[in-house]
């Protein structure tokens, strides 16, 4: 019989879900991905017109900011958390415990 309490539950839900930086960085990617294609189209629809074409180039370089930030902060956490993963030591100790 299973001994642990709703409580319990949610405690293991919350030791495998990231931190609120952790999704404010994937969030910093994606809008940042969407800002730059959206001037990427815009250089290519006006690229007779001088100043659409300089504005666009300026905020794609300006989208880069926050696609940096967003895989810094998104990033590090990952690696961290998911780093064991790609250990020899944590798989031996995973066999040597199901012994």
């Amino acid at each position: 019989m299973d001994k642990t309490t709703p409580l319990d539950k949610i405690n293991t839900i919350n030791k495998n879900q990231f931190s609120k930086k952790f999704y404010i960085g994937i969030g910093l990617i994606i809008s940042s991905l969407i800002i730059g294609k959206i001037a990427q189209a815009t250089f290519i629809i006006y690229f007779t017109n001088d100043f659409i074409r300089k504005l666009s180039v300026i905020i794609y370089i300006i989208s880069w900011l926050p696609f940096i930030l967003g895989i810094a902060w998104a990033g590090i956490e990952y690696v961290n958390k998911y780093n064991r993963f790609f250990t020899i030591k944590y798989y031996r100790d995973k066999i040597k415990s199901n012994k």
